[in-house]
């Protein structure tokens, strides 16, 4: 006997309005529905009769759900959600974490003395004495002892990198240094770190968790367990088995040892069996997760299984139709090892807030210190102990980004933003991006610029000018747009590159990327990339690029260059004092922080900055020439200007390359007349 459903037939045999959601419209569609299909049921609409009661009851009801409902729908999207903790759970959804509390950052000049060795011209700092101070310098505020900064690096002064060394003191009697005051530069963020210990039983396997309650939390320093001393890496989801880990550059890493000034530390991927991920609560508290693994099963023992592809999946079902579980694949359903049985040691950080944007000066009480010493080298302890002594600690600019928890609205556009990026390599600006935001202690990085392999930029201008029929047009070409404005004379040249990129482009790999790296030597001056730099920055890369991507790392083109001019001075000005000032003028705008690669110079914008000078009438000249030679200090590469020069814009060339003035002391040359 086939059964019938009433609500279907119900539902069938009337028509009903679904769209009204409001309590007038839920009552005139009850009173609507009413008269239709119970006309001689009931005849009395009147506003107070009992029948009406029922009717706005149910009316009210439906309101209220419906309420709910679209509330409900609201909240699930980011866009549109307005309670904090569901904005904080959609965010990291999203990939994003909410920041509780946001730390001041600044530099910190540390200082320390050391003796002098050797006499007359050989009389130098005594480098055995040179001190290195582990990360996690503190440093408090004098206006507020409760302000506590950190160094998020150790400071090195054996290594040349942003040194800067001056005489301290000489001796009375032969005038020699005696004492050397070095100092470098190191970043700090308001944070104090905070340490404490959690427990697990020995049966929590099952993805145990738990809080820190602290306030002005920042982030988690490091999980350690505290009867083995294993370090537990922290990843953004539990899927994620692979970090990068950074080891100290020393001669076990064979030849790359040798940059170790440049590059104290080399990148590893590691896979991580002992990992958690931090969770951010909307009562800005955190939730540290464990997977579920125990010694006996974790994930990074088990070797990918292709018939585990179809596990879980009913035998009626084919195989060949049903795509791929990665989990079951890979057999990580542990997502990690549980800390069961285990102590952990947990270190975290807290601190930020407006109140640690300090001003400059104000960092200047070292409130804890420690060295990382080697005696074996030092015969006199009591000068090595007054060295350590001396290091004293100043900000000499204001410390800036400290600021409180993110509000609903940040953190709903910050989350937006991170979702668009993916935290990949995708684009050219992605790659540009991760490059140049690889931490320094692994090398590095001052000018990247990236091309895809079978795009017009792999066309050097070496290659198109040995061609000698591309060569006279190319001559002529400038001959036809010297007068043209320089937006007309950009559009032009690449129009010309364009037609002539058949003869002389060689396809290659068109899934390759080109990127052209430059890095600063210890005098922040240009120089190739040394080969730990680009290996880091390969390992880097590795982690954001995308399958099909490959990368070639290739040194760019530095092309050295000076200026020569000539400026008219009023009468009444000295001469010398205005053209110290020009030269002061060009020194700035040539600043290789200004310059990228493929950046043209503008001569016009030359001659308004040094017409601006006070005491300048007119600049009748402003001539850009090429510096080469290493005998000279200069790079080799060769660079004709005058041909590279259309109008008042001087082209860079078509191998990426970035205009230096290396020496501006002797480079930017000037006469008053």
């Amino acid at each position: 006997m086939a059964i019938k459903s009433s609500s279907k037939n119900f539902g069938k045999n009337r028509s009903i309005n679904y769209i009204g959601k409001d309590f007038a419209t839920f009552k005139q569609n009850l009173i609507d529905f009413s008269k239709t299909y119970f006309p001689d049921s009931y005849t009395d609409f009147n506003e107070t009769s009992p029948g009406m009661i029922f009717i706005e009851m149910a009316s009210y009801i439906g309101d209220v759900l419906s309420f709910y409902q679209d509330v409900q729908l609201k909240e699930s999207l980011l866009t549109y959600a307005s309670e904090r903790k569901n904005v904080v759970a959609l965010a990291q959804a999203m990939g994003y974490k909410p920041k509780i509390s946001t730390p001041a950052v600044t530099n910190i000049t540390v200082y320390q003395l050391v003796p002098s060795i050797g006499t007359g011209a050989n009389n130098r700092p005594d480098e055995t004495y040179f001190l290195k101070i582990k990360d996690g310098l503190q440093v408090s505020s004098t206006t507020n002892q409760n302000i506590i900064f950190r160094t998020i690096q150790s400071v090195d002064f054996a290594n040349p990198v942003d040194r800067e060394i001056s005489i301290y003191s000489r001796n009375a009697t032969t005038c020699e240094p005696d004492f050397y005051l070095i100092s470098k530069k190191v970043e700090a963020i308001s944070a104090t770190s905070v340490s404490t210990t959690v427990s697990f039983a020995t049966n929590d396997t099952n993805y145990p968790s738990f809080t820190l309650n602290d306030s002005n939390l920042i982030s988690v320093e490091s999980i350690y367990e505290q009867s083995t001393n294993d370090k537990w890496y922290e990843v953004p989801y539990l899927a994620q088995e692979s970090v990068f880990v950074e080891n100290a550059n020393t001669t076990i890493n064979g030849q790359l040892s040798e940059y170790v000034d440049n590059v104290p530390y080399i990148l590893e991927i590691k896979k991580v069996p002992k990992r958690y991920c931090v969770k951010v609560n909307s009562n800005n508290t955190f939730d540290i997760q464990f997977g579920s693994g125990n010694n006996s099963i974790d994930d990074e023992i088990v070797l990918p299984n292709p018939k585990n592809i179809g596990l879980g999946i009913a035998n009626s079902i084919s195989r060949l139709n049903t795509s791929i579980d990665p989990s079951n694949f890979l057999k990580t359903s542990t997502f990690g090892m549980a800390p069961a049985g285990k102590t952990l040691i947990v270190n975290y950080l807290t601190g930020g807030g407006v109140e640690s944007n300090v001003n400059t000066g104000d960092l200047t009480t070292i409130k804890g210190i420690e060295f990382e010493e080697d005696l074996l080298s030092i015969s006199n302890t009591t000068l090595y102990n007054t060295v350590k002594a001396s290091v004293a600690v100043e900000n000499l600019e204001p410390a800036v980004g400290g600021r409180g928890a993110e509000s609903i609205e940040e953190i709903r556009q910050n989350a937006l933003a991170m979702f668009g990026t993916q935290n990949r390599a995708v684009t050219r600006q992605d790659y540009t991006v991760r490059a140049l935001s690889m931490p320094e202690r692994y090398g590095s990085v001052a000018k990247v610029y990236v091309s895809a392999d079978q795009e017009s930029d792999d066309m050097t201008i070496h290659s198109l000018l040995q061609n000698p029929k591309t060569l006279n047009e190319f001559s002529a070409f400038i001959d036809r747009v010297k007068n043209f404005s320089k937006q007309d004379q950009q559009i032009e040249l690449a129009k010309f590159v364009t037609s002539k990129k058949a003869d002389v482009i060689q396809k290659n790999n068109p899934f390759a990327i080109n990127l052209y790296l430059l890095s600063y030597d210890s005098n922040k001056k240009l120089t190739n990339s040394n080969p730990a730099v680009k290996e880091n920055l390969k390992t880097y890369l590795g982690e954001h690029r995308m399958v099909t991507d490959a990368v070639n790392i290739i040194d760019g083109y530095i092309v050295n260059i000076g200026v020569d001019f000539d400026i008219i001075v009023y009468s009444n000005y000295n001469k010398r004092e205005v053209l110290a000032n020009c030269i002061t003028e060009l020194t700035t705008f040539f600043n290789i922080d200004n310059w990228t690669f493929n950046k043209p110079i503008n001569i016009s914008e030359i001659e308004l900055i040094l017409a601006n000078v006070e005491g300048v009438m007119s600049v009748p000249k402003v001539e850009i020439f090429n510096l080469h030679g290493e005998a000279m200090g200069y790079s080799n590469n060769r660079y004709n200007v005058p041909q590279a020069t259309v109008g008042k814009i001087v082209y860079p060339s078509l191998d990426p390359c970035v205009f230096e003035v290396k020496y501006p002391n002797k480079d930017i040359k000037g006469r008053a007349l």
